[in-house]
Parts: C-alpha cells; structure tokens; sequence
C-alpha cells in the first residue's frame, strides 16, 4: 500500500512537472490551448478551458467576441458585459442578471438585518440629525419612532436632493477655488496643530504573542501590527484607561477583533464589544475570554459582542449590555469618515454612568456645544509606527 501512495505521488509530481514546462513554453512562444487571457500578477496564461470556438474562457470572454457560453446563448451578446452591482459596487454582476441579483444580494439581506438590530438608528451618526436644534428635547432611545413620525409627516431630514438642488450643489462646489481653499487649511493645521510627534510605546500583554509569531517565522508586515497594538494599548493604560476592568472596551472598526485580542490577555473578565460593518474571515471573537485559557474556555464564558452594523446608524443607548458600565472605545483601522462618525456616537449616544447621576440616554447635541457639556471627553491622537 505504501508503494502505491509512493508511485502515485511521483506520478502526480510528473503530471505538476509538465504542466509547469508546458506553462513556460507558452509563455515564451504565445501558444496555448487553454483560455489565452494573461494573468499579470502571476505572469501567466488563465488555466481554463476554452470556450468552442474562441480564445478564451467563459470568465474572461471579451464583450466584442462572437461566441458565448451555452449559459448565455438564449441572451444578446450586447447584455453579457459586466456592470457595478447598484447595492455594493465592490463586486460586478452580468447586465441580463441585474433584475434578479438585486434581490437576492447578501448587502440587501444584511442592510434588512441591520435595520432590526435594537441599537440601530437610521443616520443618528450624520447628517442634519446631529445639528436639528428641534431634535435636541429627543432622548436617544426614542430616535427610531421619532424617524417613523417624521417620516410620515414627509419632514425626514435625509431625503435624498432633487435634481435641481444637486445642480445648485455643484455650481457652488465650482465656485470654490480649492487651491486657495487648500493653503488656507494647511496653513491653520500648520498653526493650530503642526508637526505630530511620533511616540510609540509598549505593553506587556503583546509579549507573548510577538514572541510566538517571531519564533514561527512571520512576516514583517504581521509583526509590525502587533507591534501597533502594544503601541496602542500602552497609551490606554498611560492616560489611566485601563484600570477599570469592569469596564466595556468598544472595537470600532474592529475587522478581525485582534485590538480587543491583545488586550484581552491582560483583562480577560471585561466585556469586548466589536463593530465592523462587513463579514470578516479569521475572527478573534472565539478567543476572546475565558480567563486567557483557549478557545474551549472562551465559549463556555464569552465576553465578546460583536455588532455587524455601519458606525453612522450606531446608537450605543441601544446597547444594553454596555448601559451600566463605563465605556472605553478604540480603533486601529477606521478611515476618516468613520472616525468622525465615531466621535458623534461616542459624544451624543453613550449613556452617562451612575456616578455622574445623569438620565439613561444622552440627547442628540450637536458636537459644537460638547464643551459646555458636564462631563469631560478625553481624545487621544495615535499614530501608528
């Protein structure tokens, strides 16, 4: 039996042996019997079978070519092109098929979701919602049927502009010179803010993680974002964030959750929040807990929460899992827009604790009146190594 499983090997690296030859030959000479579509990144002619009658296959058939695929012989060639889904233009559909993807498109069934999500609240984070002077006497808990009412009374604030409104948009915008605008705000960064001091620190917690992924070889790009993470968690703990471990830690812009993973090791009893809009593979989330002791420990006492919803609907008051904590938000990953939208949720939706004696829910105050606010926000501006 061990003969054969060896015979059997040989011939499969005989059959991998020739197949590479003839892929180099191919590529020297430019002939091919499979799809002749070039692979740049891999240097290389697709692998594909041919469609009868053409050069290529079926994924990369050129829109002028004659031939189509038996799947698409009852369809116009002229609607076999492929155009940006209207839901999410991250992925391409065919023409023909759009009627139909539209509603079976896993974005629509997550958008579906995330609207029954109790702390969601459509727009809470943007928009006129945060500056409505009118929406001020509001409690955070009641924006959902406060959006409902104004909606039927045709008062939503988040209409989309009609057309002569977006050309009155755009003939502004085109009265701006951005040359000017751009000196003028360069030269207020350079006077309010000016150059930013890199200060990269360290923490314990992340030792014994760098150590493992030293040992087993990986790459620099892995070892420099553990490296950020002690960097980060080490400014937590020197601006006294970390000494409360009954507290809340809010992941936003979480992706995997390994922020909340690294931290984890030094707080395993405190509650880990992760929000992150899309589906993300390799999740921390199973790890997280259990007192540090392994995967089987962190499922029988989970102290994870992870929120699948879009930071500009978030509304902590929502949340009740987090209403009688303090809460401390971090991020490594957010983008621009999100870190604004960000800085709304945590300033106009998180509840005051017990020891303030402040009302279960915050009202909807725009972000310019905070400083006459009787609690204090406390940012801190971290830039990574």
């Amino acid at each position: 039996m061990e003969a054969k499983r060896g015979a059997e090997k040989v011939f499969r690296d005989i059959q991998r042996k020739r197949r590479k030859q003839a892929k180099a030959e191919a590529k020297e000479t430019g002939q091919w019997n499979c799809c002749m579509f070039k692979v740049v990144r891999k240097n290389r002619y697709c692998n594909i079978s041919r469609v009868p009658g053409s050069l290529f296959c079926g994924n990369h058939l050129p829109d002028t070519d004659a031939i189509v695929t038996k799947k698409s012989q009852k369809f116009k060639i002229t609607t076999r092109h492929r155009v940006s889904c209207p839901v999410d233009a991250s992925h391409t559909i065919y023409a023909y098929d759009l009627a139909k993807h539209v509603l079976v498109c896993n974005r629509v069934k997550d958008a579906d979701i995330m609207t029954k999500l109790p702390y969601y609240s459509h727009n809470i984070n943007s928009g006129t919602y945060c500056t409505n002077e009118e929406k001020d006497e509001v409690s955070v808990n009641n924006a959902r049927q406060q959006e409902i009412a104004t909606e039927k009374e045709g008062m939503n604030d988040h209409l989309v502009p009609s057309a002569k409104e977006q050309q009155g948009i755009i003939d502004k915008l085109l009265a701006v010179d951005f040359a000017e605008l751009r000196n003028r705000i360069e030269a207020a960064y350079e006077s309010c803010v000016g150059e930013l001091v890199l200060e990269k620190l360290h923490h314990k917690c992340c030792d014994q993680l760098l150590e493992e992924k030293t040992k087993a070889g990986a790459s620099k790009s892995l070892l420099r974002h553990i490296e950020q993470q002690a960097s980060i968690i080490g400014h937590m703990e020197q601006v006294k964030l970390l000494q409360d471990s009954n507290a809340a830690f809010v992941e936003l812009g979480a992706g995997r959750g390994m922020l909340s993973l690294a931290l984890a090791q030094m707080l395993p009893e405190s509650l880990y929040v992760l929000i992150d809009r899309a589906h993300t593979r390799g999740k921390a989330d199973r790890f997280i807990g259990g007192e540090g002791k392994g995967e089987e420990a962190a499922k029988v006492k989970s102290t994870t929460l992870r929120a699948k919803i879009d930071i500009r609907h978030l509304n902590f008051a929502g949340m009740p899992e987090i209403l009688d904590k303090s809460v401390v938000c971090m991020s490594k990953h957010l983008c621009g827009v999100a870190t604004d939208l960000s800085l709304r949720a945590i300033a106009q939706t998180i509840p005051e604790t017990n020891s303030v004696k402040a009302p279960a829910a915050l009202k909807a105050s725009p972000l310019s009146q905070l400083a006459s606010r009787d609690w204090q926000l406390r940012f801190a501006v971290i830039r990574s190594a």
